[in-house]
């Protein structure tokens, strides 16, 4: 989605940029031939009085931008140039379906519907339209078109933020392509032109669903049950704070994370069933919310369904919020490996690399993006192409 495009030919890819809930993610990518690394990397928390939702936006607009001065400063990143994205919960998103016609009506049309159906003023830059594939409604056979469109007043406040962290945009992505971008990269054999995707990103605000067939999204959905009310309902069946149930269920996930050291204390078994106890309701009413998607896209697609849900994010560590799910959904639900295949080197990841790194899915992808148009780049100069200034 290019809300803005402004890619140069700079001699290194421009910096992903994941300004989440609770923390700032930045990873720079090299590529050098068929190898992919990490060029660097680093990640910031907010502290709690300044997570999304709960503080001053100017608070923590001056906190992230004071952060990510610091982090440009002695990551080891090179360049100002970054990529970011509109989270997927500030974009408004509408399915629509239309009779076939050429792309350059149906541009045209898109455009038209979006003024019709958003309630403020739409352009270009600030909206982008998915041909999700072919459908029958009634007896005729349309077109679903998925619209993602932002105000304008979300991009001005976005670039505020980065202006404010010194950094210099020149691509401003949307989260669901991001996200998707990191996992569409290992769809490479002829059959999986037809696979079905599907990635539940469970963060501390919000849940993303991304469903795709082949490299193509055909829905997208925001769910406002994430790891907040994860948190919230093991502090209130366990009598402790907020922050103690946190640090709880992240100590828990991360003592059956693969490779993981963790951070604290084990978590005993007995403990353990009370935590799955006290989320089981939030996470069965998230499930009903992804099983309606699923039901959606199957109705729609005819017989569409997928074979495995993969999940990702900052709360796809829990191993109960996996299990739970999975049985909700009478479905194999997988932890992703957004870095696989991706050589680290001595990147800083902030936590051990033998784990799934669910939380740099969104970070990766908006590097992807930098890189996939660097190697563009490479590739019409070694053409004799000429470059628009």
């Amino acid at each position: 989605m290019n809300m803005l495009n402004l890619l140069s030919t700079s001699r290194y890819s421009p910096i992903g940029l994941d300004i989440g809930a609770e923390s700032v993610r930045m990873l720079q990518l090299d590529r050098s031939g068929k190898t992919l690394s990490v060029l660097a990397a680093a990640q910031w928390r907010f502290p709690p009085n300044a997570v999304a939702g709960e503080s001053d936006p100017r608070e923590r607009r001056r906190l992230a931008g004071r952060a990510t001065r610091e982090m440009v400063k002695k990551g080891g990143f090179r360049g100002r140039n970054a990529i970011s994205c509109i989270k997927t919960n500030e974009l408004v998103v509408k399915n629509i379906r239309l009779p076939h016609m050429p792309d350059h009506e149906l541009a045209s049309a898109v455009m038209w519907e979006g003024q019709e159906r958003f309630g403020f003023q739409v352009a270009p830059d600030r909206m982008h339209y998915i041909k999700a594939g072919e459908v029958r409604q009634g007896s005729e056979s349309r077109d679903e078109i998925i619209l993602m469109g932002v105000p304008e007043e979300a991009v001005q406040q976005h670039l505020e933020l980065l202006e404010e962290m010194r950094l210099k945009p020149v691509d401003i992505d949307a989260e669901p392509t991001a996200l998707f971008r990191t996992f569409h990269r290992f769809l490479r054999r002829a059959e999986d032109e037809s696979a079905v995707t599907v990635i539940v990103d469970v963060g501390l605000a919000a849940t993303k669903v991304v469903v795709a067939r082949g490299k193509t999204i055909i829905l997208i959905k925001s769910i406002d049950i994430a790891g907040q009310a994860f948190n919230e309902s093991v502090a209130k069946q366990l009598g402790l704070s907020y922050g103690e149930a946190q640090r709880l269920r992240r100590r828990g996930g991360e003592g059956e994370s693969e490779g993981s050291s963790g951070s604290g204390p084990a978590v005993g078994e007995q403990l353990r069933w009370s935590i799955f106890d006290a989320i089981r309701g939030q996470v069965e009413a998230l499930a009903r919310e992804i099983s309606l998607c699923l039901r959606y896209c199957l109705v729609t697609f005819r017989g569409l369904r997928p074979a495995r849900i993969t999940l990702t994010g900052g709360e796809a560590y829990d191993p109960a919020l996996v299990k739970l799910l999975g049985e909700c959904l009478d479905c194999e639900c997988e932890v992703g490996q957004p870095l696989r295949g991706v050589d680290l080197g001595n990147a800083d990841l902030g936590s051990d690399r033998r784990g799934a790194l669910t939380e740099w899915s969104v970070a990766l992808g908006l590097a992807l993006r930098g890189a996939e148009a660097k190697r563009r780049l490479r590739k019409m100069d070694h053409e004799g192409s000429r470059v628009p200034a």
